[in-house]
């Protein structure tokens, strides 16, 4: 009797373990378009904090970042452009990671970031995966086209193609 009824709760636990997956996926998912939308899209910057962790590592092309510098550079973001759309287009979470594939529309009418207001519109691609434990970003890998990005604004020549 026990030995079945041990085995009846390894099943149960077995087959709770997919539905407790999903829903860990669906609430990190969550607080990536939170991210995305909310605090970088709509410049809800007072959520930042509450969504990233203290030891936030975010990875980028030639360094890492930590928190502090990544609110600071969100906020620049902001400022180069208050009008600044985020739209996803698609977002998949496995596990902790969840990638964001989004377009990023708006116009550069203030200087921030090391880029001058130019003026001009520009909408641009980006991926990002973020690592999220307990309802927080602990990592993240954003990537956009930097070079068309610049090319947009002016400050690159266009290609010659």
């Amino acid at each position: 009797m026990l030995r079945r009824t041990l085995r009846l709760l390894s099943a149960a636990i077995v087959l709770a373990i997919p539905a407790f997956a999903g829903e860990v996926e669906e609430r990190n998912k969550a607080v990536a378009r939170t991210v995305f939308e909310e605090i970088l899209g709509q410049g809800k910057l007072e959520k930042y904090e509450s969504l990233h962790s203290p030891d936030l590592v975010v990875h980028g092309a030639g360094r890492d970042i930590g928190r502090d510098e990544d609110l600071k550079s969100t906020k620049g973001w902001r400022q180069a452009f208050p009008d600044l759309r985020i739209t996803i287009e698609q977002i998949v979470a496995e596990g902790d990671l969840v990638a964001v594939r989004f377009i990023g529309e708006g116009t550069n009418t203030g200087a921030a970031n090391g880029l001058p207001a130019t003026g001009k519109p520009i909408r641009i691609a980006g991926m990002a995966i973020l690592r999220i434990v307990d309802g927080k970003v602990v990592e993240q890998w954003p990537s956009f086209d930097q070079l068309d990005f610049l090319r947009q604004l002016g400050l690159m020549p266009a290609s010659s193609k």
